[in-house]
């Protein structure tokens, strides 16, 4: 029994290393039997030099003979990698046996920018037989996804174009698609963005993916690949992940968030959030104790998590999930944990008519026009607030990968964003 790791063998204008180890895994067939699903380990999403979505992939073989296994798997890797890309850099690492050190190293590669040379010094203390190429980072990948172990986990479904078509516009029927989601959501998601009527799981690029679909077990994929109308698919592979857990979150106080980082973070808001050219939207979250704070971003894509984030007022205390890049969280979901009392300075009631006042002139209070009433000065009026105490997400347009969807939140008041 060996364990395949491989990773970074695809790049900005195509091919695909989930498409790779789907091959790899079909021709290794022919002299063993891989055993359970394959694993889809999603890595840091904050990592600056990943491809798409920082993927790397690992399965398990049943063979009797491995040297020849590693042969076609460094084959496969040698055909399959896009090695023009400036971010392409393969990895492929074999193990009989997967020491401890690996899952601690795959925990690391969640929420750490880890440098190849301690995935080589790894790979030597253990004797595991690997390739790599050009500056060799795939390794990081490839190591860390043979150590993987979930303590949550989804399924994902990769439907893969026939190579004849790479490149071309993707033939799906969209109403299939919806058709598919209705009949399997919530045990399926993000197939489709309801807020947006938009179609999200099929990607606009080159690379081979025709569609991915994500759920909570193989049934629900397979039934909604059985509704789903699109062209000839050269196979389809469901894979075992840690999208959709969480699993790069790590819950920590403002003062500790590090620069690449993926953090749950509590603190009071400390201004209404303000709009810069885009339509992106940004706000101060400082501690609830100390002097610390941190800046927080909802980008123009996350589109109607906007309005939840614009209705904030100073002093709401909120939970906010999401990566530190450039000093800045950007927001993938928040929770609001208790909502400060809104409060603004409003014109008087008039006490006959029951109108607004206006104002009698600089200096010189209020009076209804209609009353001849007369008021020194503004009152405070309750603002009534939009939003309520509770969980909200960013639409699956923009969601990450490894982002846990509200709609798997079990025991939690939501507000999912369909």
């Amino acid at each position: 029994m060996i364990t395949i790791g491989v990773d970074d063998t695809d790049s900005e204008y195509g091919l695909c290393t989930t498409y790779l180890a789907a091959t790899m895994m079909a021709r290794l067939e022919e002299i063993g039997v891989v055993r359970g699903l394959p694993k889809l380990v999603r890595l840091n999403p904050a990592v600056a030099f990943k491809t798409r979505g920082n993927a790397a992939v690992a399965f398990t073989l049943d063979t009797d003979r491995p040297e020849e296994a590693k042969e076609i798997a460094l084959r496969t890797v040698l055909e399959l990698s896009d090695f023009s890309g400036p971010n392409t850099n393969p990895g492929l690492v074999v193990a009989e046996e997967v020491p401890a050190e690996l899952t601690i190293f795959y925990r690391r590669a969640l929420h750490e920018v880890l440098d190849v040379g301690e995935a080589e010094e790894i790979l030597e203390r253990h004797g595991l037989w690997s390739r790599s190429f050009k500056n060799r980072r795939g390794l990081i990948g490839a190591l860390a996804a043979v150590g993987a172990e979930f303590s949550d986990w989804t399924y994902e479904l990769l439907a893969y174009r026939v190579p004849e078509r790479w490149g071309t516009p993707r033939k799906i029927d969209e109403e299939s698609v919806w058709r598919a989601d209705a009949l399997t959501y919530p045990r399926t998601w993000d197939t489709v963005d309801h807020r947006n009527r938009k179609v999200v799981f099929a990607p606009h690029s080159g690379d081979p993916v025709l569609f991915g679909i994500r759920g909570e077990g193989p049934e629900p994929l397979e039934e909604a690949l059985e509704t789903i109308r699109s062209e000839a698919y050269e196979r389809a592979v469901i894979y075992r992940t840690n999208q959709g857990t969480d699993a790069h979150i790590l819950r920590a106080e403002i003062s500790e968030a590090a620069e690449d980082g993926s953090y749950r973070l509590r603190g009071v808001v400390a201004q209404g959030a303000k709009p810069i050219e885009g339509g992106h939207l940004f706000f101060p979250l400082r501690a609830e104790e100390g002097n610390s704070a941190i800046n927080c971003a909802a980008f123009e894509p996350t589109k109607n998590f906007r309005k939840v984030v614009r209705s904030l007022l100073p002093g709401d205390v909120i939970e906010v999930y999401g990566a530190v890049r450039r000093g800045t969280l950007n927001l993938e979901k928040m929770e609001v944990v208790a909502l400060a009392d809104g409060v603004d300075q409003k014109a008087p009631i008039c006490s006959g008519c029951g109108r607004r006042m206006e104002s009698a002139g600089r200096g010189q209070g209020y009076r209804c026009k209609r009353c001849g009433t007369k008021a020194e000065g503004k009152v405070l009026a309750a603002i009534p607030r939009e939003i309520e105490e509770g969980f909200y997400e960013v639409p699956p347009s923009a969601r990450r990968h490894l982002s846990k969807p509200l709609v798997r939140m079990r025991g939690e008041k939501v507000h999912p964003s369909r």
